[in-house]
Order: C-alpha cells, then structure tokens, then sequence
C-alpha cells in the first residue's frame, strides 16, 4: 500500500494557524492601549489609510514622514469600520497572526541547513513561543517586523547561497519590506554584501562573486544614487528617526553594551540557542566546502554583529543606556536555526563555544538589571529579574548566579554530547528548551494581565465607552477637532492621559488645535498641529474646520464660537461656527490659566456675527487661590463697573458685566495681588518639573448666551 505523506509546507501553515489561534486566546483579551503615544500613531495611520485608501502615512490629514507604514498598511482593513473598540479588538487577533506568521520563514530557512524533518518544526514553534511574542498584545510594528526580518533574512541565505538575478532582487525586496516594517532594518542592506564578500573571500572567489550578483551591484548603486539625490534635497531616508543619525554612533560604553544586549537576549532565549548555535556559527564560518551551511555561519555572525552594536549604539544614545532588547530580539530565529544546525553535526562544538560563552560572561556581568512593577515594552525579558534579585539578593548575585548558568549549561551540554545519543540528546534539548520558553512567556503574559497598565487601569478594561463619547454623539461621517488643555493641575500624566484617551478612542477627531509652545501630550513632527491665532480685534480664527470641537470647560485661553450640544467628563463638545471666531480670549496669564505674578490680565468678549448694537454681556468667573493660602484680593474691572473679590483656596465665583459694542470687543480687567508657588507649568515634562508662582487660577470662565442693551 503506497504510504500517503502531506507536504511539510502546507503543514508548518497548519502549525502557524494553530500558534496564531493560541496567541490570539491571549491578545483578544487586551482592550486597552499600553505604549503611548506609539499606539496612537499606528492606529492614526491604520485610519487614515482606511479613509483614504491611499497608503502614504498621514497623521491629522497631514503628511508625515514615516517610514514603519508595513504595519498600519496590514490593519487598516480593521479600521475601515466606524467603531474604534470594534477596530481594536480585530487589531488585536489579527496581530496574533500576523507576528505569528514568522514560523513560516523560520522553518523554511531551518530546512535549507538539515535534512532532518522535525527540526525545522521544532524552530517554527520554539520561533512564536518566545517572551517577546507578547509584543502582539499592542499596536506597534514588532508585531510585522518579525516576521518581515526573518523574510529577509531567507531571502540573503538564498541569495548568498545560490546567487542568481532572482534571488538578488528577491533579497532586496525582502529587505526593503523589512524597512517599511522597522526603519532600523536599514541594517540589513550592509549585512547582504558583507555575506557576500566574507563568503567569497573564505571560498577565494571574490571576482566570480562580483561577476554573479552583477544585478546586486546595479541595484545598490542605483539606491546610493537615489539616496545621494534626497540628501541634496534635503530630505531623509530615516523619517522620524532621522535624529539617530546625529551624534558619534560607536561610543566608547559600547564595547560593553553590545554584549550585554545578546546576554539578555540569550538568557530570554533559554541560553542553549545562544551557545549552541553562536559556538555552530563560529566554528563553521572557515567551512572548506561551499555550501548553505557555511554562507549561513557568516549570515548570523555578521547580523548578529551589526544588529547588537546598532542595537547597544540607539540605547547608549537615546535609551538612558537601558539595555532595551525590544529591539534585538529579531535575533531569536537565527539562534534557534543555528542551534538546530548544531544538532545535526557529528559532534556538538567544542573549542568555539568560547566565543559565545566569553560575549555571555561579559554581558551578563555588565548588564544593568533593573526591575518594573508592570511588564516593560522596551524589555518584556526583565519579567526575570524580579525572582533573580530577590533569590540571589542583590544585582551582584544575581549577575554571578547568571554566569554561573551559562558556565553549567555549557559544561552540561558538552558532558551529554559525550554519553547520550544524538538523537536522545536532540530531543532531550529541544524539549527542554520549549518547556522554558512556553513558561517564560505564559509567565509574561501573566505579568501583563495582572498588573495594571500603564494609563493606570486593566489592560483588559475597554475605555471605548467612557471616551468614544464624540463618535457616539456626532455623524459618523463628521469631523472633530481637539483642544488639549490641562484639567488637573497636579498630574502632568493624567491631563496627557486624558487627551490621549480621547483621540484615541474617536475616529472621528482629525484635528489637534493648539499654540506652539503650550500644553500636548503628543509631539509635533509625528503630530502635526494646527496652531490658532486670533485677531485681536475680531476675534476670527486663522483656522477653520468643519464639524465639531472638544474643547476643556476649564479652558482659560479662548472658547471657540458654536453650540454646545453636551458636557462630558470636563469637556464641551461643541458644534463650531465657521469661519472659526473666538467668543472671548486672555492675555497676560499662564496657559494653565493662573495670573503672573504683578501683571495685569484681560478678557476680551467680542461681538457676535451681525450684532447691529452694544449689548451687556455677564462673564462667570470661577476663581481659586494656591493651596494653602486663606484669601487672595484681585481687582476686576470692566466698562460697567469694578470689582474687588476676595479668593479664597478653595473656589469662588465672580460675575462680570461688561458693553459688548456692534464691531469689535469689550474688555475685562483683572490683577491679582501677591504671589505664591503654584503646581508647575504642565506645558510639557520639562516645564513641568520647574517651580513656579502665581496669584489666581481662573478655574472656569463661562459667557452667558443672555443679552441686553447696554
């Protein structure tokens, strides 16, 4: 009877439906945002290509340059849904298979190094069963680029090995896919020729080289044209992450950061990986015979080179020196295929296990070990160093107990090898090795529902209802605009907090309105803003949107002229006038609405469109004293009258008439007397960390829609 056998491709598909179901079990479960702002901008992107159907990124209908598009591009099709918690959650179990999908290059370049069958199996699994794969639980690009680098890194092997036009091109588009996924995958556009020539010089066959990847050259030296040509334009091929390219990039530290960074990779490897496999790749990069093995010895060398001094270079630089092995983790797949292609050989390595165990030892006794209360996105693998700290007591023993580790499991490994058969021992490690992983990775997952997150609430707590609020209220094909106004004066993180919540949860908000230099919790390059001005006389806008407006009912710097259909958690959402006026605006206070010490303030009420005669306008002041102070006077005066109020710490109110006359402004006066220190200016982190003082906080300032001649 002919015996039926499935094809290992369709079943590795089968394997990775399955792992992409299971971590789905998990990711579904997040109704919550977790990194910010780098959730807010994919899931702006993801909008804006559902809206637009064009990929090119926009943020707030502007253009911005952004390079990491793979990623918003793959889950826009779930944002083309009205309904942000609807979008999320089909985000979120479309990130599981997505960033899951990477087992399938993995087992396919596993294959191209051993005739062994379930090797391959075993390094697609043991590829998604990582602690990094917690990554999936949130908007960000890791969740493409995974499986976008180990792509390209198949397609360098295939190039490299068997070099052809095909292959060549394939690369570079592997390469450039992994790009659009993660702008520092750049990297891999030096890794591919430097495979090529350190292959070639090992074989002495450089010239033939050259002559077989003739499209390889043709195609770089046209991208360094290319490249040359934006440079002169002035513009960037790193986007927002143009600013890595300032500075010394190999600073002095690096020599040890770069080992510290494949140490904790290696230890949330489950160790055996990296020694195993790093010791395969050294001993088999002077390979005699030319072969897939050996072009692959120089490919993890040589990547894991680049990938751990770019790595170790960005955190020195713009990461506090942090070892944030977020960004290395990519690395995994090539370890676990080079460990499988160690347990093919006749013998386990031996002498070249120096190298790996030397870069382990240095790296571990260099490494910081910090501790978070909640799992760390920059460095998901310091869910370990709780139990170490607390078990070895201290950082100190804890980096012995780390070295001590990689010694046994070294000595461990090479003393089986020479008592257990192969295949026992084959088995024996790639069991052990997925045992701790899987625990690893259930125990990080464990850590990330368990605490709360970073905005403070469960990550499995949806926020949609309490902040969709302006989806729910406008048509959904309408428009809204922010206004970011701080609303706490104690809590730099909350006000960003709630303004975040806000975009974040309405599809609808297309627009950020503010004035340079004042209060946002989002950056202006990545964010475009519309920045306001008013004239002075008028009070007509320079701006001007269509639909609607959710402006701070706190807010002490102008209020936008429209309907005011409803009042939610301290906003106003407002139906806008257009063109955009302003019903009043302030001069001479913080843009958190206190009084300067010794300067005058003003109140201008401008007249409404087709005013014919001076009407009484009655302003509602709500006003407060620092803390701690009983009573502070301040002096108001308008063209009707004067007032002297006496402001308490707690609050009190004033109401102010003033003659509004048919063109132009009536104008209210105030000056507080004295000084105290006030919370810090919440303007931005920086500013917020600076003392200050002030007089009187104008806790509210509400026009009455009530008139009479004056």
């Amino acid at each position: 009877m002919r015996r039926f056998s499935v094809p290992p491709l369709p079943l590795v598909i089968l394997l990775w439906l399955a792992l992409g179901s299971v971590l789905a079990a998990f990711t579904s479960k997040v109704a919550n945002w977790f990194v910010m702002t780098d959730e807010l901008l994919y899931e702006r992107l993801a909008i804006s290509i559902a809206n637009t159907n064009s990929p090119l990124p926009r943020v707030h209908t502007e253009a911005v340059s952004n390079i990491n598009q793979l990623y918003p591009l793959l889950i826009a099709p779930a944002f083309r849904s009205l309904s942000i918690e609807h979008a999320f959650h089909q985000a979120h179990i479309l990130n599981a298979f997505v960033m899951s999908s990477a087992a399938i290059p993995a087992f396919l370049l596993a294959r191209r190094l051993t005739s062994n069958r379930f090797l391959p199996f075993f390094v697609a699994v043991a590829t998604v069963t990582v602690p990094w794969i917690t990554l999936a639980s949130f908007l960000l690009t890791e969740v493409a680029a995974y499986p976008a680098f180990v792509w390209a890194l198949l397609g360098i092997q295939a190039a490299v090995a068997r070099p052809s036009v095909r292959t060549d091109l394939l690369a570079v588009a592997a390469i450039a896919l992994a790009v659009l996924a993660r702008t520092q995958f750049y990297a891999l556009a030096a890794v591919l020729p430097a495979v090529i020539v350190a292959d070639a010089l090992v074989g002495r066959r450089l010239r033939a080289a050259i002559r077989e990847h003739w499209a390889l050259v043709a195609t770089y030296a046209i991208g360094a044209a290319c490249a040359l040509v934006l440079f002169v334009l002035g513009h960037t091929l790193l986007g927002t992450y143009s600013q890595t390219a300032k500075g010394n990039p190999l600073p002095r530290q690096i020599v040890e950061s770069a080992p510290a960074h494949l140490a904790v990779v290696a230890l949330a490897g489950g160790l055996l990986p990296f020694l195993l496999g790093g010791a395969w790749a050294v001993s088999n990069v002077l390979r005699i015979d030319r072969g897939e093995r050996r072009v692959f010895a120089w490919l993890t060398v040589v990547t894991v080179v680049v990938l751990a001094v770019e790595v170790a270079s960005f955190n020195l630089r713009f990461g506090g020196g942090l070892v944030r092995e977020r960004y290395l983790f990519y690395l995994t797949p090539l370890l676990l295929c080079a460990f499988a292609a160690a347990l093919t050989e006749v013998r386990l390595p031996r002498w070249s296990l120096l190298a790996p165990l030397s870069i382990g030892i240095i790296g571990f006794w260099r490494t910081p070990i910090p501790t978070f209360e909640k799992l760390n996105v920059d460095t998901p693998a310091s869910v370990l160093f709780n139990w170490l700290l607390s078990t070895m007591h201290g950082v100190n023993g804890a980096r012995v107990a780390m070295i001590l580790a990689l010694i046994v499991v070294t000595l461990l490994v090479l003393e089986a090898d020479a008592f257990i058969p192969r295949t026992a021992l084959a088995v024996g490690l790639c069991s052990l090795l997925l045992v701790a992983s899987v625990a690893e990775t259930g125990y990080a997952f464990k850590r990330l529902f368990a605490v709360n997150g970073t905005n403070g609430l469960p990550l499995t707590l949806d926020q949609s209802p309490v902040f969709g609020w302006i989806d729910n209220q406008i048509n959904g094909d309408s428009v809204a605009s922010i206004v970011p106004y701080p609303i706490l004066a104690s809590d730099y993180w909350a006000n960003v907090g709630f303004w975040w919540d806000l975009e974040f949860w309405n599809r609808s908000v297309q627009h950020e309105i503010g004035r340079p230099n004042e209060f946002s919790g989002t950056s202006n390059g990545t964010f475009p803003k519309d920045f306001i001005r008013f004239d002075q006389r008028t009070g007509a806008a320079n701006v001007s949107f269509p639909g609607f407006a959710a402006q701070s009912v706190s807010e002490s710097r102008f209020r936008l002229s429209g309907e005011t259909l409803a009042t939610r958690r301290n906003y106003d959402l407002i139906r806008t006038i257009e063109p955009w006026r302003a019903d009043w605006i302030t001069s001479g206070l913080y843009d958190d609405g206190w009084t300067r010490p010794g300067q005058r303030g003003a109140v201008r009420i401008f007249a409404m469109p087709g005013q014919r005669r001076s009407l009484r306008r009655s302003v509602t002041f709500a006003l407060g004293a620092p803390s701690g102070v009983k009573g502070r006077s301040m002096a108001i005066t308008s063209n009707l009258g004067s007032w002297h109020v006496r402001v308490p710490d707690s609050s009190t109110s004033q109401v102010v008439d003033v003659c509004v006359p048919p063109t132009g402004f009536g104008e209210i006066r105030f000056r507080a007397t004295g000084s105290s220190p006030i919370p810090s200016d919440p303007k931005n982190i920086d500013a917020f960390q600076q003392p200050r003082t002030g007089g009187v906080l104008f806790q509210q300032i509400a026009l009455a829609d009530e008139t009479s001649d004056c």
